[in-house]
């Protein structure tokens, strides 16, 4: 430092004497997972503590499985359930009852043929008026109710062997593909139930622990992925004019890297009025904008809380 500078007195009437405001001030503001479950669940086990790294899949928590283990095998049989009945569907009567209309279809063809015997013998006795009108119609009759029950029952037999209607099976394949749809729903909610890593990090809180009900709004740990952090920065009015989406930083803190960059990543509407904590007699001002920063460089180091000074760079 000069001698000019040196002095006190002196140095307040010379401006070139203080270092230079920097663009803005701000911290390093930490963008956390809260990993919560799908569905309310008591939970089972909880596998890492506060402050543990940890790497993606790597399992923190478990839930109470029970109940989607009980819709799991209900859901699996519903599924053997609808294919079975689909199968069915699509190739007719079964071999047993295949087997039961032909042995009906066998007693009607002898039963017709007795029938034909005692007609023709009825028309030989009516010929030679040995027999009544009445007996040989009884017996017409009765040939003709052989013939037409012999003739339902070879239908009987082709349609048994026929597929169900389009229809019906169609309904069917739609039946079975609602419970696999189900079963698969099941499987994820089972999976779910497991509570895993999102990415590699550090856990910053563990909220609830064995025992307590977790939910969607309940999580159950918070982690920190690696560079999952922002710069959250304090730009006064006269700056703000700078600053645009997309527009390159140069940060600079006590342990930061002369190479570090940030691109603006949010800039708010409207001012606010200067944070309690982030000012200083020389960087005082009324009225400041908030500005958030991404690093370019996800493995830059910060860590949440860390003050930072940002100035323009390329």
């Amino acid at each position: 430092m000069s001698f000019v500078c040196s002095l006190p007195l002196i140095a307040a009437m010379f401006s070139s004497c203080s270092s230079p405001l920097p663009l803005a001030t701000g911290y390093v503001e930490g963008e956390y997972a809260r990993l919560a479950p799908v569905e309310a669940a008591e939970i089972a086990q909880v596998y890492v503590r506060r402050g543990d790294s940890v790497k993606a899949g790597d399992i923190m928590a478990r839930l109470q499985t029970e109940d989607v283990e009980i819709d799991l095998v209900e859901a699996e049989a519903a599924v053997n359930e609808a294919q079975a009945h689909l199968d069915n569907l699509k190739l007719g009567k079964r071999p047993e009852e295949i087997n039961v209309l032909e042995a009906s279809i066998a007693s009607a063809a002898a039963l017709l043929t007795e029938k034909e015997r005692v007609l023709a013998r009825q028309v030989g006795l009516y010929k030679r008026e040995v027999m009544s009108k009445a007996t040989l119609d009884k017996a017409q009759t009765d040939h003709d109710v052989a013939s037409s029950r012999l003739a339902e029952l070879k239908a009987q037999l082709e349609v048994a062997k026929l597929p169900a209607r389009k229809d019906q099976i169609k309904a069917a394949q739609s039946a079975l593909q609602r419970a696999k749809a189900r079963l698969e729903r099941t499987k994820w909610r089972l999976a779910e139930r497991t509570i895993h890593a999102p990415a590699d990090g550090k856990v910053f809180d563990v909220i609830h622990h064995r025992g307590e009900i977790a939910s969607p709004t309940a999580p159950v740990v918070s982690v920190l992925p690696e560079g999952a952090v922002k710069l959250t920065l304090y730009v006064p009015e006269a700056s703000f004019s700078k600053l645009h989406l997309g527009t390159t930083l140069k940060v600079n803190c006590s342990s930061c890297a002369d190479n570090l960059r940030a691109k603006v990543s949010y800039v708010a509407d409207g001012p606010e009025f200067t944070p309690p904590v982030i000012y200083s007699l020389e960087n005082r001002q009324e009225l400041v904008f908030l500005v958030e920063a991404q690093p370019l460089n996800t493995a830059s180091g910060l860590k949440p809380g860390q003050i930072v000074d940002v100035e323009l760079g390329q």
